[in-house]
């Protein structure tokens, strides 16, 4: 079975406000051609490139570890181009091994537990399928409960690592 590697999109404007309507491109590297997307980490289910940001301006994507193009563009801001974007398995800086929050990802849970308490849980590294996921963004953490902020939560088959730094 292959796996594919989530990818979280946030758009905001200078004031930091949601821009919902904005496509999200996801480009092959070298070449440009539009990559194949998915709704889950299996690749079960395609879905449409590019992607639209919903209202609170959050896409989120499956696809294959490599290096992509992401482009922004829509009405209301001047077209955004990222090269060199890398999806694919996180390389933390971390000696220590990571922590698997309970219970698993299945698409609707927000409220993770770790083993332990972090010390700085704003200078730690969550990866979710794979995906490094910011802090205050995606999730937040209070003592040891992760709580999943970001629009879309891990989906059934995505792993969560968390690494302390």
């Amino acid at each position: 079975m292959a796996t594919f590697y989530r990818r979280d999109d946030d758009v905001q404007n200078g004031l930091g406000e949601a821009m919902p309507n904005i496509a999200v491109r996801y480009l092959t590297q070298p070449g440009g051609a539009l990559a194949t997307v998915y709704a889950d980490p299996a690749g079960a289910t395609p879905i449409s490139n590019p992607q639209y940001t919903n209202g609170l301006g959050q896409t989120v994507a499956y696809m294959a570890a490599g290096t992509y193009t992401v482009v922004y563009s829509g009405a209301q801001i001047q077209t955004l181009t990222y090269s060199d974007q890398i999806i694919g398995a996180g390389t933390p800086g971390s000696a220590t091994p990571p922590l698997t929050p309970t219970p698993a990802a299945d698409g609707t849970v927000r409220i993770f537990t770790l083993s332990q308490a972090p010390p700085n849980p704003s200078g730690d590294q969550l990866f979710v399928a794979g995906s490094f996921v910011p802090y205050g963004v995606g999730y937040t953490v209070a003592g040891t409960t992760i709580t999943w902020i970001g629009a879309v939560p891990p989906q059934a088959g995505d792993t969560i690592e968390y690494f302390i730094r």
